[in-house]
């Protein structure tokens, strides 16, 4: 019963929400029209999913889409302008960094500018397929595909896209195994 009031408290905030969710109570949600999440979704606490619509000045059409049978650890922080997809079955440790954008870029004409004060702007969407295992403490990179039944090792810094059917670890990361 108490997942179900966990659900019907947080089903207003998603563009739309499966059956049988587990989300905890105090997950931050920004941009929750622009987020679908599948059935049997799992979201540990002091998460945050954000869709980023606006920042300063700047309008975006961000979506996020997270599949079915998805379980996250606490800690997460999921942020979008552009385009995050997460495919079924995937599994996510703690503490773990998914970001399709970035305050501006590493340039001598910015370097004189806050960080927080630079635009965010976004190198391409995140693609995760399928059965795919992130380890804690992982971070991945925006413009990236992650293929079908890889796994991240923890404290991976993924920078560039993974095969399929292979574990990646290190920083930056790279192919250690193929499965």
């Amino acid at each position: 019963m108490f997942s179900f009031l966990k659900k019907r408290n947080k089903k207003p905030e998603f563009q739309s929400l499966g059956e049988n969710d587990d989300i905890s109570i105090d997950i931050n949600i920004i941009g929750g029209e622009n987020i679908k999440i599948g059935s049997d979704f799992h979201c540990g606490p002091r998460s945050t999913i954000a869709a980023w619509k606006s920042y300063e000045n700047d309008q975006f059409s961000p979506k996020i889409v997270i599949g079915d049978r998805v379980k996250i650890n606490s800690d997460l922080y999921l942020t979008a302008i552009n385009s995050i997809s997460i495919g079924n079955n995937v599994l996510i440790g703690r503490n773990v960094l998914i970001s399709d954008n970035s305050h501006g870029s590493v340039s001598a004409e910015e370097s004189d500018i806050a960080p927080s004060e630079r635009k965010l702007q976004s190198k391409g969407p995140v693609t995760i397929e399928d059965n795919v295992w992130i380890g804690s403490n992982a971070v991945i990179l925006p413009n990236i595909v992650i293929g079908y039944s890889s796994i991240i090792g923890a404290g991976a810094i993924v920078t560039k896209n993974v095969p399929e059917k292979c574990v990646v670890a290190g920083n930056p990361a790279r192919v250690i195994k193929y499965l």
